[in-house]
Order: structure tokens, then sequence, then C-alpha cells
């Protein structure tokens, strides 16, 4: 009788199978809707701004920390910014900005007068 009991058990699926087999249905529609919403959406292009932070009085001038956001979803590799201040101009190289993330850098002026720069960047490559 012992055996009876056992084989038909054994052909039922436990709890603990059926929650493992609902997981496991769960995540598979996830990566599913994951890559339909990755074909669906359009990838912006970087879209970068500069910012000042600050100015501060350094040992070759006067330093200006910039922090470079970016607003598009693709990074960009190689960012260039420069800032004109009167006739001195700085400039600077960030290796990447990540899509929807921000770096800083820092501009360095050596004129006698704290720096009013005009900020922009110049141009960036695709990685």
């Amino acid at each position: 009788m012992s055996s009876r009991k056992l084989s038909s058990s054994a052909s039922q699926p436990s709890r603990l199978q059926g929650l493992c087999a609902l997981i496991g249905l769960a995540v598979i529609l996830g990566v599913i809707g994951t890559l339909a919403r990755a074909v669906v959406v359009e990838v912006r292009p970087p879209d970068l701004i500069v910012q000042a932070e600050s100015v501060r009085r350094g040992a070759g001038g006067w330093v200006m920390d910039v922090t470079v956001v970016n607003r598009g979803d693709l990074t960009a590799a190689a960012v260039e910014v420069e800032g004109v201040s009167g006739s001195e101009t700085a400039k600077a190289t960030l290796d990447y900005v990540p899509g929807h993330g921000s770096k800083g850098a820092a501009l360095v002026f050596t004129g006698d007068e704290r720096p009013r720069a005009a900020l922009r960047v110049l141009g960036w490559s695709s990685p």
C-alpha cells in the first residue's frame, strides 16, 4: 500500500515546484517585456549641457569646477568642454559621460580676475 501512495503523490507537482514555475514564468515575461520595449522605444542620442558649479583660487590661477550632464540615452565619449572668459580660453576633455548621467571637470584660468566664463560643449564621439 505504501508504494501506491508514493507513486500517486510523486505524479503531482509539489507547492515548491509550482512556486518555482511561477517565478520562472515571471522572469521570462519580464525579459520579453524588456526586449519588446527596447524594440519599440526610440533611443535618444547624447544631449549634453555644461553647468558651472564653483570657482576657487588655485595655484595656477582660478579653477572653475563644471559638470557636464547628459540628458540623452546614449553615452558620449571624448567630450570636449570649453570655457571663455574675456580673452582667455580653457578646455577640458572627459573620457565619457553616460546616458542620463553626469561627470565633473575643472577649467583653469590664469587671469587675475575671477572668471565669468561662457561654457559650451565643443563635441564628442560615439564609444
